[in-house]
C-alpha cells in the first residue's frame, strides 16, 4: 500500500506480516504480570538511521525479521496483548499473537530524513508503522506491543522504525530489546537476557503511605486563554529546538550566580527554562497552577536493584508544582532548586510509597496541566549495529502525550555538548514559545 508522505514524498509499504515465537520455546505462558510503574498506556515511536559503505540494504529487511523471531524466544511477552485482570490493572497474556514486521521503500535519502528530524519528527511518522494503535483505531486488547518496519532509502542506506509499548519498556529497557535484536542479527548470543521476575516491585502488605505524592494531584483549569486550553490535536505544533553548549553554559552561570544553588545540571537548568517559557506561552493566570513531571531511573534506587535486563519499567515520577506568577517572578535559582529537589525525593521509600498508594486507592498519574520532560541524553542508542555499523542517528518521531517534551542530544561530534528538545504546542502558543527561547 502507498501513502502520501511530506512534501509529495511516497512511502510504499509491503504487507505487514505477523512474527511469533515458536511456541515450544516459550518457558511461561500464562500471563506476564505488570507493575504499577508498568501502568503507562502509550505506544513509542522511533527510528534508527543506518547506512555502510560496504553493504547495501537489499537484505535489511529479511535480516531484521528472522532476527526478530529469535528475538521473541527470550522476549516474548513483546509477542503478547495487554489485558484487564482486575480493578482496571493491566497483564500481558496471547503470547502467540506475535509482532508485527512490515518492509517498505521510500523517496528519501539519509540527509533528508536527518534534516526532518533536526526540524519536525512528526512528518517522518510514516516511517514507523504502527498497525492502528494510536487514534483509538484498535481496540487495546488487538494492539500489538511491538511493531517494527525498515524503510529502504533510495541512497542504499535504510531505516529502522519501531513502535512499542511503553507498558513493557522505558528507554533503558527498549535499549536493550534493540541491543538484544542487533546482537541476534550479527550472529551472536544476547550479552544481557531479560529478566521477567516482577517480585521487586509489589505492594506491601500491608500498603503503606508514607509520602505525600503531587503526581496524582488534579490541577484546577483556572485560565481562559486560547492558547492555554486549545490541546486539539488538529491545532498542535511540533518543532525541535536546538541548544548549543554556550547557552547551556549560560543557564548553568545564571542558576548559580546567587549562590543558593551549587551545581547544576543540563536537563535541570534546560527543564526549568522551558518550563517557564511554557507557561508564558500558555498565557496562564497567575494563580493557574503548573505541574512539571521528570521520570527518573529508580533501577539502582530500589531495595534490592531491579534485577540486570529486568523487562519493563525502572522509572518513578518525580513531580512539583508551582503558580505561573511564581514560575514568571521568582529567581531563576529557585524554580531548578524546586526541580532538584522533586528529583532529590525519588528513593527506595518513596517508590515503595507511590506503589502502595495506587494499591490501596487506585490513584493514577494525573497529566492535566503537566509539563513531562524526560531525558534520552544518557540512554546508548546510537550503538545499536544490526550488521550495518552504529546507527547514524536515533530520534523520536512522535511524541506519546502532548504535554511531554524530550531531550536528546543533537548527533555529529561537531554538536558535542548540545541538545535538541522536541516540543509539541497549540499553533499560537508555539509561535510565542519559539519568540522566547530563540537564542
Amino acid at each position: 500500500m502507498c501513502r502520501p508522505f511530506c512534501n509529495n514524498i511516497i512511502v510504499k509499504r509491503g504487507q505487514p506480516v505477523m512474527v511469533s515465537p515458536p511456541q515450544e520455546e516459550i518457558k511461561e505462558k500464562g500471563v506476564f504480570s505488570l507493575s504499577f510503574l508498568d501502568h503507562i498506556v502509550c505506544w513509542v515511536r522511533s527510528i534508527y538511521g543506518f547506512k555502510s559503505n560496504k553493504k547495501g540494504n537489499e537484505m535489511a529487511g529479511q535480516v531484521f525479521k528472522a532476527a526478530l523471531r529469535k528475538l521473541l524466544v527470550h522476549y516474548y511477552p513483546l509477542a503478547g496483548r495487554l489485558t484487564v485482570v482486575s480493578r482496571e490493572k493491566l497483564a500481558v497474556s496471547c503470547y502467540e499473537k506475535g509482532a508485527v514486521f512490515v518492509e517498505a521503500e521510500a523517496d528519501l535519502a539519509m540527509q533528508d530524513v536527518e534534516e526532518m528530524v533536526r526540524s519536525d519528527p512528526s512528518k517522518l511518522v510514516d516511517l514507523v508503522y504502527d498497525d492502528g494503535i494510536h487514534g483509538n483505531a484498535k481496540p487495546l486488547p488487538e494492539c500489538a506491543l511491538l511493531v517494527a518496519q525498515v524503510t529502504k532509502l533510495k541512497c542504499g542506506g535504510f531505516i529502522f522504525g519501531m513502535c512499542i509499548s511503553h507498558c513493557l519498556t522505558d528507554g533503558f529497557t527498549a535499549t536493550e530489546v534493540v541491543n538484544s535484536w542487533a546482537e541476534i542479527a550479527r550472529g551472536m548470543s544476547i550479552s544481557v537476557l531479560p529478566s521477567l521476575d516482577k517480585s521487586s516491585l509489589l505492594p506491601r502488605s500491608p500498603p503503606k503511605v508514607e509520602f505525600i505524592h503531587p503526581e496524582f494531584t488534579k490541577i484546577e483549569n483556572k485560565s481562559s486563554s486560547s492558547a492555554f486550553n486549545d490541546f486539539s490535536k488538529e491545532n498542535m505544533v511540533h518543532r525541535v529546538f536546538h541548544f548549543n553548549r554556550e547557552f547551556i553554559k549560560e543557564l548553568k552561570s545564571k542558576a548559580m550566580e546567587d549562590g543558593v544553588l551549587s551545581k547544576c545540571s543540563t536537563f535541570e537548568c534546560l527543564t526549568t527554562f522551558i518550563w517557564i517559557a511554557r507557561s508564558k506561552a500558555l498565557n496562564m493566570v497567575g494563580d493557574q497552577e503548573s505541574k512539571l513531571m521528570v521520570p527518573v531511573n529508580v533501577r539502582e534506587k530500589m531495595d534490592p536493584p531491579l534485577p540486570k535486563g529486568y523487562l519493563g519499567n525502572g522509572i518513578a515520577v518525580a513531580c512539583t508544582i508551582s503558580k505561573a506568577r511564581d514560575l514568571n517572578n521568582e529567581p531563576f535559582s529557585t524554580t531548578v532548586g524546586l526541580v532538584q529537589d522533586a528529583i532529590k525525593m525519588i528513593t527506595n521509600a518513596s517508590v515503595r510509597s507511590s506503589i502502595d498508594c495506587h494499591e490501596l486507592h487506585g490513584n493514577v498519574h494525573s497529566f492535566a496541566h503537566t509539563m513531562l520532560a524526560t531525558t534520552w541524553s544518557r540512554i546508548p542508542f546510537c550503538t545499536t549495529d544490526f550488521g550495518w555499523g552504529d546507527a547514524i542517528f536515533m530520534a523520536p518521531v512522535a511524541l506519546p502525550v502532548d504535554e511531554m517534551l524530550i531531550f536528546f542530544p543533537n548527533h555529529g561530534k561537531e554538536h558535542y555538548g548540545d541538545m535538541a528538545v522536541y516540543v509539541t504546542l497549540p499553533e499560537l502558543a508555539m509561535k510565542t514559545f519559539q519568540n522566547l527561547v530563540m537564542i
